[in-house]
């Protein structure tokens, strides 16, 4: 028996009787996105209805407070809560653990996620549970697939959504179906959907290799069951050719395929949830095929994720019990080759993380007014990868002589409280520690290589099988006040990690001599603080909206700005609506961002600042008949030329941006999509 999957039988058995590059195509539909800190009330869950204007599902986070993207190419959305992104953020599709196959991150786990296939995308914030995951310093997001809805009859009952869109932002297309069929116990449904763009248009012209063909397919079948019910789905995506202008290479192929199989249910006084899933990525990247060279280098490497949760709610001590256990394991392989189709260098070779988490939480009323969520959590990492071959013949030499097994034992909690002192007004303060082991490529990258999990800052980077995790403690603090009409909220929170894993110059020695100064990753301590706020506004037909976010990020040990923060952005929306017809007008605001890292006297980040911003878009929403639904709008009204802090800089030659040039966001650019519903 594969001793990996020894973990999965275990844990069955314990819980056994038995989920901006602005040039993106927009999406048509609605899905709910939800904010939310600890699994509290309406002041713990901000829920709103938000039209998906872009076709990476990550961009309809920027809606959310402390949300932002940070983006290398129109497919690579990277989310980014409170200053933290990547590996720091517990991103999860469909309840599974994600792990990207390309060093650099052109994959990230909500590239996974279809906006036409998602039903919810909710944001835990920093000062999160330990029920929503571990090895994450803060926020965790959780997308949720549409999942067939049973039918209240024993007969069957059929209906299917097609939806077909145009984006002139890079002339794009988009088309799917989603068909559905269920009885009282059994349902049904298969959704697929392509897209594709050309290069991405800007007030100056094209931002070349911007482009991007995808297309996605997925299987469900659900059987209601005593007191729950059973979801197995399969499904696969297909990506090709998708620039990504910000790093050294472009996402040319990328295929994942999975299985996942869930089961909900009541189990005696007990609410037990319990998921197995298995996904698989092949992944390939060159620096020529899309960028008019000859030849160059190309990197296939593959991803495979097997995991299992299981959870139990059960009331306990005048309050909600939840007991649970994860489970996750990945195997990892990348190395780069000639065009020629000869062997370079290994990046990772046999690479695996194993992890397994327990947690306790409780969640209840303490006294009049206080309402608490306590919990505990411990996750145990264990790593390890193969001897290298090719590449620096010193490098190469003292990294196979020591051995490369690493196991790290964390332990999180939380402490969250919130008081009501009117119906209308809460407060709430949050008290949390996380910990977050390092990624295989923190830890096994051997020798100085440009793969930096998506940091495009055209460095070279060189792991450290030294590193120790990181370990973030939060304070948070915020108030909701709430009316019939109107809501604001607003949360101040500080955050101090020990150990934050960081690019650091390389000592005299360590790394090997290349024509580039390497950088490698080393321990840091660190500071983040900052406000999140949110508030709406109705009056009759109209509701007036607003988020605000602003973020600090400070290296301590070298007195310097962290890398790659989203700046003070602020979103203003007015809304109308008049029978079927709805429409919005949003302001996007960001400041200037001047506080980039620079780490003195050899500035070897060199992060540009970034000049404040105003852009303007108008969409509306026509419900022309029953079941007939048309989305239409004008993104960059003005046609501004802006720059977004996070998209970075480009790395392609002969693009109406020259090289190591800021990229801009799109111009001036119209869509509309019809959806009909049958």
């Amino acid at each position: 028996m594969h001793p990996r999957i020894k973990p999965l039988i275990a844990l069955l058995a314990a819980f056994s009787p038995m989920q901006a590059m602005a040039a993106d195509i927009p999406t048509l539909g609605e899905i709910v996105v939800t904010a939310q800190r600890p699994a509290f009330s309406a002041f713990a869950t901000d829920t709103r209805q938000v039209s998906l204007g872009v076709h990476d599902l990550s961009a309809s986070l920027t809606a959310m407070p402390g949300a932002a993207v940070v983006r290398n190419g129109p497919l690579t959305g990277i989310v980014q809560v409170r200053g933290l992104a990547g590996d720091r953020v517990n991103v999860l599709v469909d309840g599974m653990e994600i792990t990207p196959a390309c060093p650099n991150h052109m994959d990230p786990p909500l590239h996974y996620a279809a906006p036409a296939d998602t039903e919810s995308l909710t944001l835990v914030a920093g000062t999160s549970p330990v029920s929503a995951g571990g090895d994450s310093l803060g926020a965790s997001v959780l997308a949720k697939p549409r999942l067939p809805a049973f039918n209240t009859e024993e007969s069957w009952k059929y209906t299917a959504r097609l939806h077909a869109g145009y984006s002139s932002a890079g002339d794009g297309w988009d088309m799917g179906v989603a068909i559905s069929g269920a009885s009282r116990d059994w349902a049904l449904a298969y959704s697929g959907n392509h897209a594709e763009s050309n290069d991405m248009r800007f007030p100056g012209g094209r931002v070349r290799d911007t482009g991007f063909e995808s297309g996605r397919h997925r299987i469900t079948l659900s059987r209601a069951t005593t007191g729950g019910r059973l979801d197995a789905s399969v499904g696969q995506q297909r990506t090709r050719d998708a620039g990504t202008p910000s790093l050294p290479m472009d996402m040319i192929q990328d295929d994942a395929d999975w299985i996942n199989m869930a089961w909900a249910g009541k189990v005696g006084e007990s609410d037990v949830k319990v998921r197995a899933y298995w996904h698989d990525i092949d992944h390939l990247m060159d620096n020529y095929s899309l960028r008019g060279l000859l030849a160059g280098m190309y990197a296939p490497a593959t991803s495979r994720d097997a995991g299992l949760s299981a959870a139990i709610d059960r009331t306990m001590a005048g309050g909600k019990a939840r007991f649970g256990a994860e489970w996750l394991g990945n195997e990892f392989n990348a190395s780069q080759w000639t065009s020629a189709g000869v062997f370079n260098s290994d990046i990772l070779r046999d690479g695996s993380r194993d992890r397994l988490g327990l947690f306790g939480e409780w969640e209840g009323t303490l006294a009049t007014g206080w309402r608490a969520n306590l919990g505990i959590r411990s996750d145990t990492v264990r790593m390890d990868t193969g001897n290298v071959s090719g590449g620096n013949a010193a490098d190469r030499a003292a990294f196979n002589a020591v051995s490369h097994k690493r196991t790290d034992h964390n332990a999180d909690w939380n402490a969250l409280f919130q008081y009501g002192v009117t119906p209308a007004l809460e407060y709430e303060l949050g008290l949390t520690r996380k910990t977050r082991s390092p990624s295989l490529l923190e830890r096994y990258e051997w020798t100085p290589l440009n793969a930096s999990a998506g940091q495009a800052d055209n460095n070279r980077y060189m792991g450290n099988l030294y590193l120790k995790p990181e370990v973030a403690h939060t304070l948070s603090a915020g108030f909701r006040h709430q009316g019939n009409q109107h809501e604001f909220k607003a949360t101040l929170f500080y955050q101090r990690v020990n150990d934050y894993i960081v690019g650091t110059p390389c000592a005299p020695g360590v790394c090997s001599a290349t024509a580039f100064t390497p950088l490698r990753f080393e321990n840091h301590d660190a500071r983040l603080h900052g406000l999140d706020a949110s508030w709406r506004f109705q009056d009759d037909n109209w509701t007036y909206g607003g988020v605000l976010s602003y973020v600090r990020g400070r290296n301590l040990d070298s007195d310097s700005d962290l890398y790659r923060i989203a700046p003070l952005r602020l979103n203003l929306s007015a809304r109308h609506v008049a029978g079927g017809l709805s429409n919005t007008v949003t302001a996007r605001l960001a400041a200037r961002q001047d506080k980039v890292a620079l780490y003195a006297p050899a500035a070897l980040n060199d992060e540009k600042t970034t000049p404040g911003h105003a852009v303007f878009d108008w969409h509306a929403r026509w419900q022309a008949g029953k079941g007939v639904n048309i989305n239409l709008g004008i993104d960059n009204l003005f046609d501004k030329l802006y720059y977004d802090h996070l998209v970075g800089i480009n790395q392609v030659a002969g693009s109406d941006v020259a090289v190591n040039a800021r990229l801009p966001g799109a111009g001036r650019f119209a869509f509309v999509q019809l959806e009909w519903i049958l």
